[in-house]
């Protein structure tokens, strides 16, 4: 561990003891015929399958006897049944990314069966979050068979509500739910009577496995589902779903299909949007692509997304991509506006990040709660006005899970309605009840251990940051929860600035004592801060990940931090 704060003023330590790990991973790697490098990597992530890791072949990870388990499953084929004889579906889904790809996935294999379908994705500012009579009674008159995707699993009057209207309703969700109305066909692996282990899950990933069990069922034989695997992918990357067995199967095939001449329309046109040359990877989904597809729903209009990825023509699809690529640049701007706005000193004496103010934009306090938790890493809860009451969104990294916490706070009366799941939740409160919201907070997060270090995987020396490393790492990618990608340390460099771009991005190139050298990039930083940093000595210990530079194909070094 470091003795003293690093540049970025955090603690680094090791994850393991590198001697024990030395002679695990020269077993490993023999057993396995792979790198002690990548052997390394594996026994930190505790990988006992390392074959099946490494191929991640979808038909090894998951298999139709488990989606068997997921609760009121065969109740699906009912559903469907109706659906296929009525020609008629409307769909509720939520407005993020995750509920756009379930939602295009659901019309795209609708439509190879001439099922007329409806799709309603609510109005964040106007409507919120969930299911909503209004919207239910306009889904009504459009078909009596209503499928809820990303959501609903709690919004039990709302199914009542459709059942006494002699309409049926199935909801395919994965936020938490303790109950739901008996009449409704809930699949949601959260579920209290739900067998499958499948609670990793997004709604995407699910909804696809209750098509590959219909399928099965010869209820919709003749779809290719394989094919949505794209959309899959790009769903359980953005929202943050654990890297397990079988969604790590899926991404790693999903991003096969983008990388093909198969992938879907909208998110080709996006690619172009973003000028994007490399091959595509977890990378790009999720900080790129995501949150260009969030900025419809974020700015007002949340069919965006769904338009875009459903869509089967690549100029209408372009249309969408460059109406997206303006509502991004603008949240973009509200966003530093709001940042600006923040002192998180403010957070000194507490467990939280607790920030109020209704005067900010709704569409943008979940990306300010996110970057709040990644500074600081406490649990962050951002607020602001919509509609006479308050409207807000959490983010943490699980260590309590604030989905729970909202549904408590909600069985207390102090939130009108909340929920989400261990990392992410979205709530509303009066205004009078923001204190006490906030003192249930501190009283239930006054226990957990705020942790101020970063870890790095293994100590590695210079001459090994080469492209026999990267390949390593493109077998151990897709890189997210559960998976993160490695940082490395490497002691005793030197560091020289070669170019400054934009004021805050530094060009840079580290070499050791022994003559090799490797250039690398450090984004996002205080120039002058590094420039006074790297003049008070000559070598330095540095953490950083390892990449293929875009322009060259070189092997370059991004770096975290320095000490």
């Amino acid at each position: 561990m470091t003795t003293k704060e690093s540049f970025n003023r955090v603690f680094w330590r090791s994850l393991n003891n590198n001697n024990e790990l030395e002679n695990e991973s020269f077993s490993v790697a023999q057993k396995n015929n792979i790198s002690i490098s990548l052997a390394k990597l594996l026994i930190n992530r505790n990988i006992k399958k390392i074959p099946n890791f490494l191929n991640s072949k979808l038909k090894e990870n998951i298999s139709i006897s488990q989606i068997m388990k997921l609760n009121n499953i065969e109740k699906s084929i009912q559903f469907f049944e109706k659906v296929k004889l009525d020609k008629k579906i409307a769909i509720f889904s939520d407005y993020d990314v995750d509920g756009a790809c379930s939602a295009a996935i659901c019309k795209k294999l609708f439509l190879q069966f001439n099922i007329e379908t409806m799709v309603y994705i609510p109005n964040r500012f106007n409507e919120g979050y969930g299911l909503n009579i209004s919207a239910i009674n306009k889904m009504l008159d459009f078909s009596s068979n209503i499928l809820v995707l990303d959501c609903g699993s709690n919004n039990i009057d709302e199914q009542r509500y459709v059942h006494e209207k002699k309409a049926q309703i199935m909801v395919v969700d994965h936020h938490e739910c303790d109950d739901f109305f008996d009449q409704a066909i809930v699949i949601n692996p959260k579920t209290p009577n739900d067998k499958s282990s499948l609670n990793d899950l997004c709604a995407t990933g699910l909804i696809f496995l209750i098509f590959v069990y219909l399928k099965y069922e010869n209820i919709f034989s003749a779809s290719d589902i394989l094919k949505y695997l794209d959309l899959v992918a790009l769903a359980t990357i953005c929202d943050l779903v654990p890297l397990n067995s079988i969604n790590r199967s899926m991404v790693k095939q999903g991003l096969r299909i983008i990388n093909s001449e198969n992938l879907n329309k909208g998110i080709q046109t996006l690619i172009n949007q973003a000028k994007i040359k490399q091959t595509i990877s977890e990378y790009h989904l999720g900080f790129i692509l995501g949150p260009r597809i969030n900025a419809g729903g974020r700015m007002g209009e949340s069919l965006l997304g769904f338009q875009l990825l459903s869509s089967e023509n690549i100029h209408q699809a372009l249309q969408y991509a460059q109406i997206i690529e303006g509502h991004n640049q603008n949240r973009q701007k509200i966003q530093s506006q709001i940042v600006d706005d923040i002192d998180l000193e403010e957070s000194n004496n507490q467990n939280i990040n607790f920030f109020y103010n209704e005067k900010w934009h709704i569409g943008i306090v979940g990306i300010i709660a996110g970057r709040l938790m990644r500074v600081n890493n406490k649990p962050s809860f951002v607020m602001t006005t919509s509609n006479d009451v308050v409207v807000g969104s959490g983010r943490s990294l699980g260590e309590k899970n604030i989905g729970q916490l909202m549904m408590a706070a909600s069985e207390k009366g102090i939130l009108i309605k909340g929920g989400g799941h261990a990392k992410a939740c979205g709530f509303t409160l009066l205004e009078g009840k923001v204190d006490e919201f906030k003192l249930f907070l501190n009283e239930e997060t006054k226990d957990i251990k705020i942790n101020n270090s970063k870890y790095y995987e293994s100590s590695i020396d210079l001459n090994v940051v080469n492209e026999k490393l990267l390949k390593d790492l493109d077998l151990l990618s897709p890189f997210g929860q559960q998976n993160s990608e490695p940082i490395f340390k490497c002691s005793d460099l030197k560091i020289s600035i070669l170019k400054v771009f934009k004021e805050k991005h530094a060009k840079l190139i580290f070499s050791d004592d022994l003559g090799f050298s490797c250039e690398g990039m450090l984004f996002d930083t205080n120039i002058l801060e590094l420039r006074n940093y790297i003049s008070n000595k000559s070598h330095f210990d540095c953490y950083f990940k390892v990449k293929k530079d875009s322009y060259s194909n070189d092997t370059v070094i991004h770096l975290e931090d320095i000490h």
